[in-house]
């Protein structure tokens, strides 16, 4: 892991999530991206100067405001491998994100969580939730006040598809330098049959194509799946749980049920990964090699 894009308002509720992000782009060896996007606010029809003369004073001086923003939040943890302030000016925040994250392919972008007691977050909506509907890049979403502490265990929630496997072996990058272990669990609800079965496929299909060796596996019983995640991050007490964003396919699907990775995105108290399946999908698409080609007894 080379690259981190971490994105900021500058606000002091954000504060604990720059850290997050700082500690951890320094526990993996890998360069930090801070960006703050802007909205220019209406100008006076009459004035001295010229507007790109107002646009790019507003630049500049948003551009100080990040970079005293970091250094005031990071104090002394700011050492010789510094951190890149970019500053975009856009209406949707959501928008300038991916623009930036296009450029600079990072290997995680990083957010925090929907700050309503300032005007831009009340009314722009949650900025997660936007990006989870179609990032191309692992995502991670840090709640408020959450400090960083390391990473001893990732609990990864499956419904036993391919693209899984893809997607914990991108959580391998994550684990690996901490020597941390990965949780693989999938809820187990009333109406579900067959699960034995599809959790020796997945296993065989982890062990095919990842060689991490701090993998273990867990069924967990629950009314739902909500629950059945909550109670496993009581239990287990992981600093990460991954999930997959699984967008459904159908307008009735979309209508009658509601999309698992939002709800936990507001229940939980831990940072949350998020993988979307469609980007996981085009990405391994061409690659005719990264097939299962064992089958089940």
């Amino acid at each position: 892991m080379k690259t981190l894009l971490y994105a900021t308002d500058c606000t002091q509720s954000t504060s604990t999530a720059l850290k997050y992000a700082h500690r951890f782009s320094v526990a993996m060896n890998a360069r930090l991206h801070v960006l703050h996007v802007y909205d220019l606010a209406p100008f006076e029809t009459v004035t001295v100067r010229s507007r790109s003369v107002l646009e790019s004073n507003f630049f500049s001086e948003q551009h100080a405001i990040l970079k005293d923003y970091c250094k005031e939040q990071l104090k002394h943890e700011l050492g010789p491998k510094k951190i890149t302030s970019i500053v975009k000016k856009n209406r949707s925040v959501p928008e300038a994100i991916f623009e930036t994250a296009k450029k600079l392919n990072p290997d995680l972008v990083m957010v925090g969580t929907k700050n309503p007691k300032t005007l831009r977050g009340f009314f722009k909506g949650n900025i997660a939730n936007e990006l989870m509907k179609k990032t191309e890049w692992p995502l991670l979403i840090v709640p408020n006040g959450v400090y960083y502490h390391g990473l001893s265990t990732l609990l990864y929630a499956t419904d036993f598809e391919e693209t899984d496997v893809h997607a914990i072996k991108s959580a391998v990058e994550i684990a690996e330098p901490y020597g941390a272990l990965i949780k693989v669990v999938h809820v187990l609800e009333k109406k579900e049959h067959g699960v034995d079965r599809q959790m020796i496929w997945l296993k065989k299909a982890i062990k095919q194509k990842i060689g991490y060796p701090e993998i273990v596996f867990k069924i967990q019983e629950a009314k739902d799946v909500e629950s059945g995640l909550l109670n496993c991050i009581d239990t287990e007490m992981p600093e990460i749980l991954a999930m997959m964003e699984r967008e459904n396919d159908s307008l009735l699907d979309r209508f009658l049920h509601k999309d698992l990775v939002k709800t936990m995105e507001k229940e939980i108290t831990i940072p949350l990964l998020v993988f979307n399946k469609k980007s996981i999908k085009a990405k391994f698409a061409e690659q005719t090699d990264d097939t299962f080609s064992f089958e089940l007894a």
